[in-house]
């Protein structure tokens, strides 16, 4: 998979580049909120085997109650993606 980042003018102005972002936010607004149903149909449907997954995670590495395994894979998701950011940000400068 390859990212591509659009570079901005460089004499683009503090309102132009205000004003991207808007627009850019919006569109990212209106997308959520189009697939906003079929999300939640997923996640009804995907809730039983997610609870599943995470009673096997409990017992598998001996966590005391599921939150606490939960908050494990919670920790290491957002390592995961720290890490990620820093790689891919230095490796892009």
């Amino acid at each position: 998979m390859m990212f591509y980042v659009a570079p901005a003018p460089g004499k683009m102005g503090y309102l132009a580049a205000v004003e991207r972002f808007l627009k850019l936010m919006a569109v990212v607004w209106a997308g959520s909120q189009v697939t906003k149903l079929i999300r939640a149909g997923g996640a009804l449907a995907l809730a039983p085997f997610v609870d599943r997954g995470l009673s096997w995670f409990t017992t598998k590495y001996k966590f005391e109650s599921k939150g606490k395994a939960f908050m494990a894979i919670v920790g290491f998701c957002f390592v995961l993606a720290v890490v990620l950011f820093l790689v891919i940000t230095l490796l892009w400068a």
